[in-house]
């Protein structure tokens, strides 16, 4: 995990680990905006908050947004 200006930030291999998925899967995820990323000296950061997001349903995700 990598601390970039205060946030936290998991790399593609951190977060293949953690969900045991294949890196097309990660790069998928990203392409579908189901995690947000940086990219940065050439590597891509995912954000922990995105990461930890996965596993909200999506119905606690909606009654969150709406305030």
């Amino acid at each position: 995990m990598e601390q970039i200006e205060g946030k936290n930030y998991l790399t593609i291999y951190e977060v293949m680990d953690r969900l045991k998925v294949c890196r097309h899967t990660v790069i998928n995820y990203t392409k579908n905006k189901k995690l947000d990323f940086i990219k940065l000296r050439g590597k891509v950061f995912i954000t922990e908050e995105s990461y930890k997001s996965l596993f909200i349903p999506e119905s606690e995700k909606n009654k969150n947004s709406n305030y």
